[in-house]
């Protein structure tokens, strides 16, 4: 990593080898820590049953897969200002820069940590259950199919975030680009790059990173 790219990463962002304890507590600690295989567990089964629950509303195959598509959409621009606006958040004094650390900065100070690649589900429940709320006072009884895209994009966007940190970068063209996207946010320019199962919305608000030949 050159010193140009050390400019571009926090200092409490910067990249480092092995993994970390985050709470004396071991009940806290082993909250903080969460598998791929856990999230599978508690979201699929809230797919299957929005898939279920939308049909049993009423909604045609045609309206939900419209439905769908939409929230799968609206998925990547969350994840994009989530990731942008939230977990990049640099804030000042100790407690809120501890808080931001905890949410995403130990993520970038120890990238390969396998246990901390995906949200632990507390707070992925909490996320999931307002957005629900919200898309329910939208949407109404047609909020599941919505919901379902929405709940798919999140599982992507975490099964894509663990696999390109734990696994070789394919060889198929647009998985390899979704891979070096990512992991040039982590060792390139942590300020750029925010979308992690899309570069759709770092190409809409000019957050690509530079093109390597262009770097001094």
């Amino acid at each position: 990593m050159t010193d140009s790219h050390l400019q571009r990463i926090p200092q409490h962002m910067a990249p480092q080898k092995g993994e970390v304890r985050l709470f004396e507590n071991k009940l806290l600690e082993r909250l903080s820590r969460i598998s791929p295989q856990t999230v599978l567990m508690v979201y699929l089964p809230v797919i299957v049953f929005s898939v279920w629950k939308s049909f049993a509303v009423g909604v045609t195959a045609l309206s939900f897969a419209l439905l769908f598509l939409g929230g799968l959409f609206f998925w990547t621009l969350f994840e994009y200002i989530l990731h942008r606006y939230v977990f990049h958040f640099y804030p000042q004094g100790d407690f809120l820069e501890r808080v931001i650390f905890l949410f995403h900065g130990v993520h970038h100070q120890f990238p390969n940590d396998k246990e901390r690649l995906v949200m632990p589900v507390i707070l992925s429940l909490f996320i999931a259950v307002v957005m629900f709320l919200v898309f329910y006072g939208i949407f109404d009884q047609h909020v599941w199919g919505f919901y379902t895209g929405f709940a798919v994009g999140y599982l992507g966007y975490d099964i894509a975030h663990y696999s390109i940190h734990h696994v070789r970068i394919p060889q198929i063209t647009w998985l390899k680009k979704i891979w070096r996207h990512h992991l040039d946010h982590h060792f390139r320019d942590a300020n750029n790059a925010y979308g992690v199962s899309s570069s759709l919305w770092d190409h809409v608000f000019r957050t690509m990173q530079t093109n390597k030949k262009t770097e001094n």
